[in-house]
């Protein structure tokens, strides 16, 4: 089995991050994504909508949650915007299980689940 995670910072404009993830976002892997969602939000003071695009994303455990609730605190602390896109089912489940789905997107589950079927 591959573990491991890559997070690849793309400034679309200066108002606009992407940050594609892939991999297993868990306890060994994801301060990566912390580290490069702040360091580059330092960079670019400009950015006001960052874009996880989470489609890539294998797997993820409490520590990769948890890292995902810093995240959103390092965003909307620097006055930006996050938004989860693509998300797949396995992370919308943790999301709903956990209670995290209003705070990290805005939206609830049960509306997820309304605009997917």
């Amino acid at each position: 089995m591959t573990s491991g995670l890559t997070c690849t910072w793309t400034a679309t404009d200066g108002a606009t991050a992407r940050v594609a993830i892939a991999g297993e976002l868990e306890f060994a892997t994801a301060r990566l994504l912390l580290h490069l969602v702040t360091d580059r939000l330092a960079d670019h003071p400009g950015v006001r909508d960052v874009r996880l695009d989470c489609g890539g994303i294998a797997f993820c455990d409490s520590s990769g949650l948890s890292t995902l609730l810093l995240v959103h605190r390092a965003v909307t602390g620097a006055g930006s915007r996050l938004y989860l896109d693509n998300r797949p089912p396995a992370l919308d489940r943790l999301l709903a299980l956990t209670g995290t789905t209003t705070y990290l997107t805005g939206e609830s589950a049960d509306s997820r689940a309304r605009r997917d079927s």
